[in-house]
């Protein structure tokens, strides 16, 4: 079967439109403009302007100036002549006869996957499969130039295959070449600033041992922004026996913070093998998260009993706080304060004011509330919990209803 040219594919495109001449001034599709029929090919706009120049020269096909439809401005666009009709004719019957539908040729979401690896040469096969393996835009620049345009750019020069189509064809590949892409795009992520996007294709690539110290070097940066994606990521991280305590250290915390407290249980029952008080510290906030906070209480006041800490104190605050004992509540959080404050430590001090901003608030007490979540304002370091701060505050003096949950 025979590749088709980004030049054989613009006139293939201009074909669907054979009925669109200069007398039409009105109403043109995008899809006629430079950036349409770039978008349609996978190219960048200057690679299509210079394949649209030679088609012209040809007189395969020529342009005017139309308005757009939605547009109240005029842009160049382009359409096809008798002789660029006749050879699209030809283009037509010769990749039907191959088996190859025009419209999936230039719609990738439409063709075989099967039949797209046979139609691409090896350096085409090569450059499209590590495209695949990216999940955000990145420049076209970074990948090679393929002969069939099958890697797609939008106006800015950035590409993105659609995650779909990513699957699809991935799908049709060796793992360990997968696996080769992965990790020729982990180590362009290394100057680039998005290490979850860096620690996804480590963990795609196998490269475990990199994967969970990237993981344990940026732990407060991933807890801080945690997200769904990031967990997935991590829980399919395989983890080297001596990073273990660690790295499910960090996932559960990366668990909580998404409300995924049936992960964050298994993570505690992997650190229950290990002598610290982690496990039963996770398994107290799990219960706060699945809406359990009387057993949260009964876990986090037995670790208290048996090692008073700042960490137990504010975990069974936080529970008292959720069953409304307030009282009870702000008892735990004063040994919480006092134990921080005597070891210079503000790690928790925002999340202590806040609660106290919220058993101030519960017990009708705005105005000592906005005090407390002032100061909690002023000891946050973490940009997401400032912006719940800012918005609870405002809430509160506009009067309406607040959850500190």
């Amino acid at each position: 079967m025979e590749n088709a040219t980004i030049r054989e594919r613009a006139l293939l495109h201009l074909n669907r439109f054979p009925n669109i001449t200069p007398n039409e001034m009105f109403n043109v599709s995008f899809d006629l403009t430079q950036d349409g029929i770039a978008s349609v090919l996978g190219i960048s706009r200057a690679h299509a302007s210079l394949e649209l120049k030679k088609l012209k020269e040809l007189g395969k096909i020529d342009d005017w100036q139309a308005h757009i439809r939605g547009s109240s401005t005029k842009r160049r666009v382009y359409y096809i002549l008798p002789e660029g009709i006749a050879e699209a004719g030809i283009l037509t019957k010769r990749f039907e006869a191959a088996g190859i539908s025009v419209d999936a040729l230039l719609d990738m979401k439409r063709c075989d996957p099967e039949i797209m690896w046979e139609n691409l040469s090896v350096k085409d096969k090569e450059t499209f499969g590590f495209a695949c393996t990216f999940r955000v835009s990145i420049p076209r620049k970074t990948l090679p130039e393929t002969k069939t345009g099958v890697i797609p750019a939008d106006f800015y020069g950035m590409t993105c295959i659609n995650e779909t189509i990513r699957e699809r064809y991935l799908s049709h590949t060796d793992p360990e070449k997968t696996k080769v892409w992965h990790s020729r795009a982990a180590d362009w992520w290394i100057d680039k600033d998005d290490d979850q996007e860096r620690l996804y294709h480590l963990v795609k690539a196998g490269r475990n041992t990199e994967a969970c110290k990237l993981t344990i070097r940026k732990a407060e940066i991933f807890i801080e922004n945690s997200n769904e994606d990031l967990l997935r990521i991590v829980q399919e991280m395989t983890v080297i026996p001596r990073h273990t305590e660690s790295i499910y250290n960090i996932r559960a915390k990366i668990a909580l913070e998404c409300a995924d407290a049936n992960d964050a249980f298994v993570c505690a029952d992997i650190l229950a093998d290990f002598l610290t008080n982690d496990a039963d510290i996770i398994r107290a906030e799990a219960c706060m998260v699945s809406k359990n906070p009387e057993k949260g209480f009964v876990i986090a006041s037995s670790i208290f009993k048996k090692e008073p800490s700042s960490k137990a104190a504010l975990i069974a605050a936080k529970c008292l706080f959720r069953m409304k004992k307030y009282d009870e509540a702000a008892e735990f959080l004063d040994f919480s304060y006092e134990v921080l404050s005597n070891n210079n430590d503000a790690t928790g001090i925002d999340e202590i004011m806040l609660l106290r901003a919220g058993i101030a608030y519960g017990k009708g007490k705005t105005d000592e509330s906005l005090g407390y979540l002032s100061k909690a304002q002023r000891a946050s370091r973490k940009d997401r919990t400032k912006k719940r701060i800012d918005a609870i505050a405002k809430n509160i003096k506009n009067g309406n209803k607040v959850n500190f949950d």
